[in-house]
């Protein structure tokens, strides 16, 4: 039996983070080695992120929720901006959690 947790961690979360790479390389245009600063990661793991080597088993998730890729992009922009405290930012990392489990199942996510 697989938990719902497992897929968030095993799938979902590198497919966020890929995105959040991809977005600043592109979008941003931040340098690979200021990236990975960023997101507290090596130089390399940015490199895999870019290069599709991680995080691309969840990426479909993001493109079938708009609600989703949206608050990715927000995240995105305020880690490029540096507009909000990082704690915010992982909050709302928690928030797209919440919404991917609910998409999973997990019952302890609904409101009753």
């Amino acid at each position: 039996m697989q938990f719902p947790c497992e897929t968030i961690v095993r799938e979902v979360l590198p497919a966020f983070k890929a995105f959040i790479v991809k977005e600043l390389f592109h979008t941003y245009n931040i340098s690979q080695s200021k990236i990975a600063k960023l997101l507290n990661i090596t130089q390399a793991s940015v490199s895999y992120y870019l290069r599709g080597e991680r995080g691309t088993i969840g990426s479909e998730l993001i493109q079938k929720y708009d609600k989703v890729k949206q608050l990715l992009i927000s995240i995105t922009k305020d880690i490029a901006t540096k507009s909000i405290d990082s704690q915010i930012i992982v909050n709302k990392i928690c928030e797209l959690c919440f919404l991917m489990h609910e998409e999973f199942g997990c019952k302890a996510t609904h409101k009753k």
